[in-house]
């Protein structure tokens, strides 16, 4: 007994060590809320350390959602096989997880996020998204046994310090505790932005873009494929087929549900009209 507290000892301490540090940081460099700036009162109840009307701001609470591409939906509808949104389209994932439409604040906070310097707000929304569809939402344990990341083209690795989906995938992964496969699937194809594109020209901009690495042996495995927005859903399809391929069961997770332009995007969304196909 003596010996295993001793062996014990320096997993303790280092967590002791690990937390004082924390208080210490805080103490000299106050935490603020990593959207607004403004100093938060209370920085260890929540990892992504955003304030409360921040966090009411990007997400607020969405009782209705499709459950297959979690855009918003009428009151009354069954969504379980799609919506009038994602009912036509055939993907290779079987459903998606978000904080809520491209709009309004969660749109800004998703600009951010894709810039040089979002770093910081990519991990708090990674974090706000865990909570949301993990912990809150009654989605029940999550499951999975990889976390990927949608892949850019290694020329943008390059030039880029910060690529949106890789800092989400790997936040999300380390709360999840689960590992982040980020280089089993790559682009190896440049092609054109997305949004630059018609719904017809992004199925065809994409095709071929993705390719598993190595050969990895997914039979039944549980993925979960990480990007910052959908819209039309192509690249997640794109890039979730190479991981059908495999044996891969997937689950796309992003931050928001784009829906294009004149969508609507409020609790009646998906309850009236046939929906505009334009944006990613």
């Amino acid at each position: 007994m003596h010996s295993r507290g001793w062996r014990r000892f320096p997993r303790t301490f280092t967590r002791a060590a690990t937390s004082a540090g924390r208080w210490t940081l805080d103490f000299v460099y106050p935490p603020a809320c990593s959207l607004c700036g403004q100093p938060l009162l209370n920085s260890t109840a929540r990892p992504q350390r955003l304030c409360v009307q921040c966090r009411n701001e990007v997400a607020p609470v969405l009782p209705h959602r499709c459950l297959r591409c979690s855009a918003p939906a009428g009151p009354h509808l069954d969504t379980s096989n799609g919506c009038i949104h994602c009912r036509a389209d055939r993907f290779a994932f079987e459903k998606v997880l978000s904080l809520g439409a491209y709009d309004g604040s969660l749109r800004e906070a998703c600009l951010q996020v894709k810039r040089q310097s979002g770093s910081v707000v990519a991990v708090a929304l990674a974090g706000l998204l865990v909570e949301q569809e993990f912990m809150e939402s009654g989605y029940g344990q999550p499951g999975f046994d990889l976390v990927v990341p949608v892949p850019h083209h290694w020329t943008d690795r390059i030039r880029q310090n910060h690529l949106p989906p890789v800092t989400l995938a790997t936040c999300v992964a380390r709360l999840l505790s689960v590992p982040c496969a980020a280089h089993i699937l790559a682009k190896v194809r440049r092609t054109r932005p997305q949004t630059e594109l018609s719904h017809t020209e992004r199925r065809k901009n994409l095709r071929g873009a993705f390719r598993l690495i190595g050969r990895p042996d997914l039979t039944s495995r549980q993925v979960l494929l990480v990007d910052d927005v959908l819209t039309t859903g192509t690249t997640a399809h794109r890039a979730a087929t190479e991981l059908k391929r495999a044996g891969a069961v997937i689950t796309v997770a992003v931050l928001a549900r784009g829906l294009g332009p004149g969508a609507p995007t409020g609790p009646r969304a998906g309850a009236g009209s046939e929906p505009n196909h334009t944006p990613s």
